[in-house]
C-alpha cells in the first residue's frame, strides 16, 4: 500500500492532485482542545495527510463526554484526552508526526507554540481560552479557526490577521465574561462544525479562499447555514 493509495480520492481532486497532498504531508496545525470539536478536527486532519500534528488539552475523559467526543470509549473514563487523542489518530496514520500537550492551555505556552505550527484550530468552550489563541495568532501572524456550539447550534469563522476580523473585533469585552455553565448540546452538533473548521484549516494550507469575513451560522434545527459578513474594528491589533 502506498501513499496515492490512502489519499486517492483527494488526489483526484483538481483542487489537490499530488502536489496539494505532498503540501499537506508537509504542513503542521496545533489543535487546541480534544473534546467535541477537537475530536473530529483531529481525526480528519489525520485522515486528510496532515505531516504534523499538535493538541493540547489538559482534561480528562468523563461519562458526559461521549455523546459527542468520538475519539473516546467508556473505557476511557478517568484518562488524559491528549494522550488517548494522539493514540487514536497515530492508529488511524501511522505516518502522522504528533506533539502532545498534556496540559491546559495558558497565554505564556499559547505564545510560545503557535508559531511554530502553520495554522491553529480553536476548539475551546471558555472565552480566556480562545483570546490566548486569538492574541498569539495576531502576535505571531498566524491564522486559526475558530468554532462554538451550544445544542443544534454552531458558528465558525477563520481569522487570518492583516486581513477580516478577529475575536477581540468581535466580542470587545469577551475576556471579562465569567466562565459560562455548562449548556446542553447534541452529540451532532460539533460534528459538523468540527469538520468545517477541518475543512477550513486544510483550504488555508492549500491556498483555496477562506471564510474569514464573518461568522457562518449553523441551525441544526432548521438545517440551515447563513453568513453574517462581519468588519475589523478599526484600533484592533489584528488590522496592522
Amino acid at each position: 500500500m502506498t501513499v496515492n493509495d490512502i489519499y486517492a480520492r483527494q488526489i483526484m481532486m483538481e483542487e489537490i492532485g499530488e502536489g496539494g497532498q505532498q503540501k499537506l504531508g508537509g504542513s503542521s496545525v496545533l489543535v487546541v482542545g480534544c473534546g467535541g470539536l477537537g475530536s473530529p478536527v483531529l481525526y480528519y486532519l489525520a485522515a486528510m495527510g496532515i505531516g504534523h500534528i499538535g493538541l493540547c488539552d489538559g482534561d480528562t475523559v468523563s461519562a458526559s463526554n461521549l455523546n459527542r467526543q468520538v475519539l473516546y470509549t467508556m473505557e476511557d473514563i478517568g484518562h488524559p484526552k491528549a494522550a488517548l487523542a494522539a493514540r487514536r489518530i497515530q492508529a488511524l496514520n501511522p505516518r502522522l508526526r504528533v506533539t502532545v500537550y498534556d496540559c491546559f492551555l495558558n497565554a505564556g505556552l499559547a505564545g510560545d507554540i503557535i508559531p511554530a505550527y502553520d495554522i491553529a484550530v480553536d476548539c475551546l468552550d471558555n472565552f480566556a481560552a480562545r483570546f490566548m489563541v486569538n492574541d498569539a495568532c495576531i502576535a505571531s501572524g498566524r491564522p486559526f479557526v475558530h468554532a462554538g456550539v451550544s445544542g443544534f447550534h454552531g458558528q465558525l469563522l477563520t481569522v487570518t490577521p492583516g486581513s477580516g476580523p478577529c475575536l477581540r473585533c468581535l466580542f470587545p469585552n469577551g475576556d471579562k465574561k465569567a466562565a459560562a455553565e455548562p449548556q446542553g448540546v447534541l452529540g451532532s452538533t460539533p460534528a459538523v462544525l468540527g469538520a468545517l473548521q477541518a475543512t477550513e484549516a486544510v483550504k488555508y494550507l492549500l491556498g483555496l479562499p477562506l471564510h474569514n469575513d464573518g461568522f457562518l451560522l449553523y441551525d441544526g434545527l432548521r438545517m440551515s447555514f447563513e453568513k453574517i459578513a462581519l468588519t475589523p474594528a478599526a484600533n484592533c491589533a489584528c488590522q496592522k
